[in-house]
């Protein structure tokens, strides 16, 4: 092999390896440019939610719950994340599997809960500020108003079992007022219950 040959040779295979290098290089930028566009995966955290749908008043239990990752953008204010919290507590409204749970959508201050013959019935009031001054264990009246403005009573020295874990804003599941618990007998409870869908519920202390 002359001189000029091996030279040849020498420049060619330099090439070569200029271009394979060159080819790595650009698939790794190709790669690296990839990875920054990529969506980045959302931040999670566990939270309780409905294992099933649930009624208004129930009472939780660990087979009600089930724990999701949910992104934190998502997680509602006040969710609950440990069963713990959530056990033994009522619920202020009807859920659907799979729906967050929160301080705002149950009720806590329990206080021995519903006696042998008592059923927890509970209600919205308009008057947040009235449902303040109650605590569990009091003995309240309820009255309900017609749509023509007739007040009706419906029980009479009812038991507060309790009283409501409110959200940031003050409300109870996004609506207005306050929601109140209580143990009543169960011709009573069912009274309240019909009630409390048909028309607007006050309290009368004492």
């Amino acid at each position: 092999m002359t001189p000029t040959e091996a030279l040849t040779r020498l420049v060619r295979a330099a090439r070569w390896h200029r271009r394979a290098l060159g080819t790595i290089a650009a698939i790794i930028c190709l790669f690296s440019v990839l990875s920054v566009l990529a969506p980045q995966e959302p931040e999670t955290t566990p939270a309780l939610v409905a294992g099933h749908a649930l009624a208004a008043g129930t009472l939780l239990t660990e087979t009600d719950l089930r724990t999701v990752e949910m992104p934190l953008a998502y997680l509602p204010e006040g969710a609950l994340v440990d069963s713990a919290e959530a056990i033994g507590r009522t619920l202020t409204g009807a859920l659907t599997a799979g729906s967050v749970l929160t301080s705002a959508s149950t009720l806590s201050g329990r206080n021995g809960g519903a006696g042998p013959n008592e059923r927890l019935v509970p209600f919205r009031v308009p008057d947040s500020t009235t449902a303040a001054l109650l605590q569990v264990g009091d003995r309240i009246t309820v009255v309900g108003a017609t749509v023509d403005g007739t007040a009706i009573d419906l029980a009479s020295g009812v038991r507060v079992a309790a009283l409501p874990a409110a959200g940031g804003n003050g409300s109870l599941g996004g609506e207005s007022g306050a929601v109140v618990v209580v143990a009543a007998d169960p011709q009573t409870a069912a009274t309240l219950a019909a009630a409390s869908t048909q028309m607007r519920m006050a309290i009368v202390l004492g």
